[in-house]
Parts: C-alpha cells; sequence; structure tokens
C-alpha cells in the first residue's frame, strides 16, 4: 500500500493550531438515527468509508494468543487495504451511492514508552512507528497525550518524519515550542483540513485532552480546555469556505467525552474518537480472544439542533480497524449510515478475516523491532521469589509489592547518586500509580530487561526535590487518594514512610496521618504538624514537575532513566533476587485505608 495508490490531496485549513471562540451556527445535516434503520433512505449523491484507528502505543509487532497472531502493523495495513478494496470497487452495495470514496483516520496516541519504542531509540535506527505511520498514509491525524511523553521535540520528529499527513488538533497552541511552531507554520499542525476525496471536499477537526498538562510532557505547548467554542468555530470556518461534509476526530480519553461534546455542536456529521481502550463492536463481529467489547457500533449522540451524529472508536495496538460508512445526498447532509457494512475488523492471521502482513512492513518494522526485543527477551536481570502485582488497578488503588518495589527504587538509586549530583539524601520517595506500567503481575521466575522495559515504560529520570514543604507532602498524597476507590494513575506508593487514608472523608481532606520510617510525624489526626518544614523527596521527574496534579517543586534530575535504576536496583542492591520476605503480595503496611 503505497502513496502513490491511495486518494487525493490534502491541504491545510489553519496553519497554526490555536483558535479563537466562535458562535455556533447551523452546519451541515447529521446521520440517520438507529431508530431510523429500518425506513427507506433517500438515494444518495456519495458513500463514504472512514477507516480509522486510534492508541497504536508502539505496538508494532503482533501477539501470539491460541495459536494465532493478533495485531502487528503489517496486517493492520492489510486489513485497511481489503476494507479500502471492498469500499471502492465492485457494485455499491444496496443504498449506496455509485460515487463511493474512502478516508483512513487516526486519533492519536501512535507511540508509547516502553522496549518496542525504544527500538527507535538505537544509534542509527529509524523512528518505527513514523515509518508505519507514513506508509498507511493517512489523511489526517489526531495529537493524543503519549505523543508529549517524550517532549515536544520527540513529537517533532515524529511529525517530521510523516511529511505529507497534516497532523490536527484545534485547541492545541504550539507557538512557545519552536519546533512545533515551525512546523505549524509550515501546515504539518493544523486545527483541521481539508482532505478531497472524488471530488468531494472533507474537513477533519482534530482535538486533545485538555488533561494533557498532568499526563505528559508537553513543555510550553497550551492545552485550551474550551473544546465547545474552539469546535464551532473551526465548523464555522470550514462551512463558511463550502466545506459540506465535517468529521471530528479527537483525543480525550473516554468516548463519553465525545459523546457529551456532540450535545453542544451544530454541524458535526462524524466523530472519531480516540484515548479510552473502548471496544464498540456487534454481537457477531470477531474479536480477538479475550477482548470484549463495550457496546454496539456506532454510538449516536443528539447534537445541539437534535440531530443524530454517529459516534466511534476502537481498541488500540493494531488489533484493530474501524470502518464507518456514511451516505450523503447532494447537499453534503448524512442521509443514513450503511451499519451493515459498518464495524470493527479484527487483526488476525487465523479466521476467516485472515490477512497476509504487508512485506514492506514486515521488513521494515516488524522484524527490526522484533530482532530488537529478541534480545531484551534473552537478558535476564533478576530473579523473583514471589509474585510482582503490577497490574493497573493494584497500584492505582492501594500498596502493592510491585508499588513499593518501584518506590524503593527510587529512594535507592537517588540515595546512591545524590552526592554526584549535589542534593541531599533523600527522606522519602513516592512512585506514581500511572508511571508503573506493567499492566500484567510479574510472575515467579526470571525478570529479563524486557520486563523493565514494560514496568518501567517511559523516559522518566530519577531526580530529587530538595525542600518538598510538609504542605505539599499533604497536598501529594491527597492528589492520590481523591479519586478513590476509583483507579488513579496518581495515586501514591511510598518509600521511606507511612500514611493512611481515611476514605470515609471527603476528597481534599484524606490523609489521617504520615510518618517517616525515622519515626518523625509529619501528619497526624489530618493536621499537617509543620507545614514549612523541608524534606528531600525522590521521585521522577514527570511527578515532581507537577504532573498527575501533583505539586510543582524545584528538583534535580540524576542523569539516570527509571527504566536503568530499575535494572540497577534489582541486579545490585537486591543481589539479583526478590523474595517474599523483602516483597509480601498486598504490602507491608506503608500505605493503611481506612473504609
Amino acid at each position: 500500500m503505497s502513496q502513490a495508490t491511495r486518494r487525493g490531496a490534502v491541504a491545510a485549513v489553519a496553519a497554526a493550531a490555536l483558535v479563537a471562540a466562535g458562535t455556533a451556527t447551523a452546519g451541515s445535516a447529521v446521520a440517520a438515527p438507529p431508530a431510523d434503520k429500518g425506513k427507506p433512505a433517500p438515494k444518495p449523491a456519495f458513500t463514504l468509508t472512514i477507516a480509522h484507528n486510534n492508541d497504536g502505543e508502539s505496538a508494532l509487532t503482533p501477539t501470539e494468543i491460541d495459536g494465532g497472531e493478533y495485531g502487528g502493523v503489517a496486517r493492520f495495513a492489510s486489513v485497511v487495504e481489503r476494507i479500502e478494496r471492498q469500499a471502492t470497487t465492485g457494485r455499491p452495495a444496496p443504498g449506496q451511492s455509485g460515487k463511493r470514496g474512502f478516508l483512513l483516520l487516526n486519533s492519536g496516541d501512535n507511540y508509547l514508552a516502553g522496549a518496542e519504542f525504544n527500538a527507535s531509540r538505537q544509534e542509527g535506527a529509524p523512528f518505527y512507528d513514523a515509518v508505519a505511520v507514513d506508509y498507511l498514509d493517512y489523511d489526517a491525524l489526531a495529537i493524543g497525550n503519549h505523543e508529549f511523553d517524550f517532549g515536544p521535540q520527540t513529537l517533532a520528529r515524529f511529525i517530521s518524519s510523516v511529511p505529507d499527513t497534516t497532523f490536527v488538533s484545534a485547541n492545541l497552541d504550539v507557538s512557545g515550542e519552536p519546533s512545533l511552531a515551525a512546523l505549524a507554520a509550515d501546515g504539518s499542525i493544523a486545527a483541521s483540513t481539508v482532505v478531497k476525496e472524488r471530488g468531494e471536499r472533507i474537513g477533519v477537526i482534530g482535538l486533545t485532552t485538555p488533561l494533557l498538562p498532568t499526563i505528559s510532557s508537553p513543555g510550553a505547548v497550551v492545552a485550551d480546555p474550551d473544546l465547545v467554542d474552539i469546535t464551532q468555530a473551526q465548523i464555522d470556518l470550514l462551512t463558511e469556505q463550502g466545506v459540506d461534509i465535517i468529521v471530528l476526530q479527537s483525543h480525550l480519553q473516554d468516548i463519553q467525552e465525545e459523546l457529551a461534546l456532540v450535545t453542544e455542536l451544530s454541524g458535526i456529521d462524524v466523530v472519531i474518537g480516540g484515548g479510552g481502550a473502548e471496544l464498540l463492536a456487534d454481537e457477531d463481529d470477531l474479536l480477538v480472544p479475550g477482548d470484549t467489547r463495550l457496546d454496539d457500533y456506532p454510538l449516536y449522540s443528539t447534537d445541539a439542533d437534535g440531530d443524530e451524529v454517529p459516534v466511534v472508536t476502537t481498541l488500540g495496538s493494531w488489533r484493530y480497524v474501524g470502518a464507518l460508512t456514511v451516505n450523503f445526498d447532494g447537499d453534503g447532509e448524512v442521509t443514513s449510515v450503511d451499519e451493515d457494512a459498518s464495524g470493527v475488523r479484527r487483526v488476525s492471521s487465523v479466521g476467516p478475516d485472515a490477512v497476509e502482513p504487508d512485506p514492506f512492513l514486515v521488513e521494515n518494522v516488524e522484524e527490526p523491532v522484533q530482532e530488537y526485543l529478541d534480545a531484551l527477551e534473552a537478558n535476564v536481570i533478576a530473579q523473583t521469589e514471589v509474585v510482582l502485582d503490577l497490574q493497573t488497578v493494584d497500584v492505582r488503588t492501594g500498596e502493592s509489592n510491585g508499588g513499593n518495589l518501584m518506590a524503593d527504587m527510587q529512594l535507592a538509586i537517588a540515595t546512591q547518586q545524590a552526592a554526584a549530583f549535589g542534593t541531599p539524601v533523600p527522606d522519602l520517595a513516592f512512585h506514581n500509580g500511572g508511571g508503573i506500567r506493567g499492566n500484567i503481575d510479574q510472575p515467579v521466575g526470571p525478570i529479563t530487561e524486557a520486563d523493565t522495559f514494560r514496568i518501567a515504560a517511559f523516559s522518566n529520570f530519577v531526580s530529587v526535590a530538595p525542600a518538598y514543604t510538609a504542605q505539599q507532602l499533604e497536598q501529594l498524597l491527597e492528589r492520590g487518594a481523591s479519586a478513590y476507590p476509583a483507579a488513579s494513575g496518581a495515586f501514591v506508593q511510598i518509600a521511606g514512610a507511612s500514611y493512611t487514608i481515611d476514605a470515609s472523608r471527603p476528597a481534599g481532606d484524606r490523609i489521617q496521618d504520615l510518618v517517616l520510617d525515622d519515626g518523625t510525624v509529619v501528619i497526624q489526626d489530618h493536621v499537617v504538624l509543620e507545614p514549612t518544614r523541608t524534606f528531600a523527596v525522590a521521585s521522577n521527574d514527570f511527578s515532581l514537575d507537577g504532573g498527575d496534579g501533583y505539586p510543582d517543586v524545584d528538583f534535580v534530575r540524576l542523569g539516570v532513566q527509571y527504566q536503568q535504576g530499575l535494572v540497577t536496583y534489582l541486579s545490585e542492591d537486591l543481589g539479583g533476587v526478590v523474595t517474599a520476605a523483602q516483597y509480601p503480595r498486598g504490602g507491608e503496611g506503608r500505605i493503611t485505608i481506612l473504609p
């Protein structure tokens, strides 16, 4: 699937990504609601199939499950090619127009820290995620939060490596970051873009989650939270330019956010969401073994004019391609959604939907990345004699032995490096639950270098804040406990101290006590005893820089990425063995939660 084989030119509507507020006006029409599914629809003038995905997150190679391979960007490309061929060649299905078009859209989070991403960081290696995305020849890409995990310059490298596609986000102001500002100036980043397909002009608007500053590292990039006015302004601009078909492509972390946004907009025809890890599928759709559908494909939301708009998303990791087929009349108004032709398509090597992988992507992406992964898997760092609880729910809702190990690593590495970097030896350390990316428990047995990348996936550095006040420690812990019992990436795993959460009290007033291991009482009976007293605190630079909504404090990076720190802690500090005596399952009482 080369770029020369597909579709027309893409023109940027806005070269900058900061958009002024606008007032709502009537725009293009909306999709027929599910209740109209059985009624005859007017004969359409144009049928558009939108293939889409989101949250590839560097999962470039396939996963073997029960003898079959699922996912992998090479087979993903083959599924896209099959969808396009079915949508645009042969006789149109009943109810479709003879004039048929195809778009390929992507709602962001294309790369994510971890072992597969790290393959691109080796000397002389290309940016494998960008090679894949460029080859797939998307019509537009939204910008997600994980695109900023390595800072704006890495995102600039990624965008520059996909030179013929516009990255859209209407609520990001990138003017404060020179590398991204240059890309906005040349139209590589825009608020929206217009795609020409079979003579039709289709507007694509992008949005990025306003949570960006607290869940990633955007530098001076500003994420405007005023999504309604910003989006409506783009709808109005496109409508004034004579663009009748308008698609919103967003990365808002939860499909409920997109569904709610539609209710306040006028003129959106289709919404493609991302970031929420939701699988929309019909009951008879083939799924990857172990996956569970959340709801039907598509969902619908009623817009400000009382019309129904189809809203779709799908699971990421290159395991599914969504395909939404929409019929339009001559004025660009939606007459119906062809739900028989629409649905989610899994990426599989087995079953009636099996496809062969694209040979270019096998040779230029999957094989070199897999070679790198195989080397990591062969390098055993340590042995664990106890299961390490690393699942998301474990590290984001309470104490776990995996969380304790990660916090202990921060404390140990910071203690070792303090003199070399001129910082005090830390009094305590903490680790945010969201920075522990095990996702599955670490079983008894070997811990490989690949496992350390899986657990400590980001590029964050072990750091020390020399003067963290007692008042800020309370703010930190209150932030971590605020969402309990819901899982939160801000939940605080701790070393060198213990604390108690009183879950019966309201968020913001839940930390009953905090006591350092040397007996120093910092908080007692919900009172900070000496608010201005300072402590040296170790953590990762993301957390000390205000990530996850924590206090933003002065800190010193110690030159050791936390994945490297984990390797050192396991192999040297623990002597290559993790024992149940050191790290019992369920923890050792560092965090007490009162019901």
